[in-house]
């Protein structure tokens, strides 16, 4: 299937919406040219927790990469990456300034490449744009090599126990009434997307079921709706120290278990990575599962 012959109603609206940003957005590449503003500064954090597999080089595949701002990343660190997204008509102007060296019009539900192709493909905040998510995980994995990386929003149903609890009560007298209270239970974008968000549970079932050696898990929490004049500026430092003190009272709690995370960084490897890299992703905070062999399958 590709995006001419298959295409849903979400592709399409995915694809117009990025095309749609050339009128509405005044400089895409903001971010790759400003590195000391503080949506910059903030904004890497979800890309930071993943040095331990940057230690060493190797090849990148970035998914739902509008303009490249990850791609840049991990070129700068000594990557070698290619760009992707359902339109590329920044990912071209991206190229052509320097800002990245490869890009590919790809649609995550066919990507054009062949099998353990690419060491890593990286998927932050975009998997929850998919309309058949789970056809863009195995997609994902098909191609890589080592494995894949999601960073997006957590579901937090399985974190709260109170709202499970609710939840069961107000589904004995009406399976809706539980929306009063969980009011992002049907949640969708204005671009036309459900927001798929994950949980370590699911994507360890995943795991198990296709066979694979091991996964990792991180939480992080992101500020949202960063005030245009931190974005748009050199850092006031006055205010990102306040974001700064804010996103550490926030991470204590989740630390405590007191709140969930906002998202989840999770790892899917296809081969069990080597000791240094498992032992890098504990320092940095990661939760590290070696999973067991299925008995049946010897």
């Amino acid at each position: 299937m590709n995006i001419e012959k298959g295409a849903t109603k979400s592709h399409i609206a995915h694809e117009q919406h990025i095309i749609d940003l050339i009128q509405e957005v005044d400089d895409p590449f903001y971010l790759h040219k400003n590195k000391d503003c503080a949506d910059y500064l903030l904004n890497i954090r979800t890309l930071e927790i993943l040095k331990p597999l940057l230690a060493e080089r190797n090849t990148w595949l970035t998914i739902g990469d509008w303009n490249g701002f990850e791609a840049q990343y991990f070129k700068e660190h000594n990557q070698i990456v290619t760009a992707s997204d359902i339109s590329d008509v920044f990912l071209k102007e991206a190229k052509a300034d320097g800002f990245i060296e490869e890009y590919r019009k790809e649609n995550v539900e066919c990507i054009n490449l062949n099998e353990d192709i690419i060491d890593y493909v990286s998927c932050r905040e975009a998997f929850h744009h998919f309309p058949r998510a789970y056809l863009g995980i195995y997609e994902m994995l098909r191609v890589a090599k080592k494995g894949i990386i999601l960073i997006e929003p957590l579901d937090v149903h399985n974190k709260m126990p109170l709202l499970l609890l609710l939840k069961n009560i107000c589904d004995l007298f009406n399976p809706y009434l539980i929306s009063v209270i969980w009011k992002n239970r049907f949640s969708w974008e204005t671009v036309g997307n459900y927001v798929f968000k994950i949980s370590e549970r699911e994507i360890e079932k995943i795991a198990m079921g296709i066979g694979l050696p091991c996964i990792a898990f991180k939480g992080i929490n992101v500020l949202k709706n960063i005030k245009e004049n931190t974005s748009t500026v050199p850092t006031n430092f006055k205010i990102l120290n306040q974001l700064k003190l804010k996103l550490k009272i926030w991470d204590f709690f989740c630390k405590i278990r007191l709140i969930p995370y906002s998202m989840l960084c999770s790892i899917m490897f296809k081969e069990m990575p080597d000791e240094e890299v498992l032992k890098n992703l504990k320092i940095e905070g990661y939760i590290v599962i070696k999973l067991p062999d299925n008995p049946y399958l010897q």
